[in-house]
């Protein structure tokens, strides 16, 4: 399951930082830090489903505790997150992630894309949203980590903002390549 991942520092987020810098106090802008390695309960980049680019607060509060990874699982059997994967999908853009495998060695998992998209949710909150990455069953890298982050390139990422599909979700399968720092 995603507990970090990176943005690239070769990616121009100058654009996004225009749009941000109007929705935002300096303040806040301060606790963004752009690129690098991204951690939970960091302040992250994210596009809502209503297209907007935005900064959210990574990990979904529930019950008391923060829940930085939601089983796609989840969404389909508990009511709790149907009105939020309903209504409020995120991107996350990224340009890997990290897993690590029984031996706890890290492992950097990315494309031939220089930007990817982890597929989320986020709930409102009175001053910044909070938002959970998406998990599903890994498949081809089982043998590093049981559960990996929905990755979405970015065709499949205007679909998922677009409309609430759980079976694309679930079948969706990209190739990796994996290294070990």
């Amino acid at each position: 399951m995603c507990g970090r991942y990176v943005l690239s520092e070769e990616l121009d987020l100058s654009i996004y930082e225009k749009i941000l810098a109007d929705k935002f106090s300096q303040e806040t802008l301060k606790l963004w830090k752009r690129t690098g390695e991204f951690f939970p309960s960091d302040i992250i980049l994210t596009i809502d489903n209503k297209n907007e680019i935005t900064l959210m607060k990574w990990g979904y509060e529930l019950f008391n505790r923060k829940v930085i990874n939601t089983r796609i699982e989840s969404i389909r059997d508990k009511r709790i997150y149907t009105s939020d994967f309903k209504n409020n999908r995120c991107l996350i853009p990224a340009s890997g992630f990290f897993e690590w495998d029984s031996q706890k060695n890290k492992c950097y998992f990315h494309t031939d894309n220089n930007i990817i998209y982890l597929a989320g949710i986020y709930q409102n909150a009175d001053s910044m949203n909070n938002c959970s990455i998406l998990t599903k069953e890994a498949t081809s890298s089982s043998n590093i980590h049981d559960r990996i982050p929905i990755v979405l390139d970015r065709k499949q990422a205007a679909n998922y903002l677009n409309r609430a599909d759980l079976t694309s979700l679930f079948s969706n399968a990209p190739v990796f390549t994996i290294e070990r720092p």
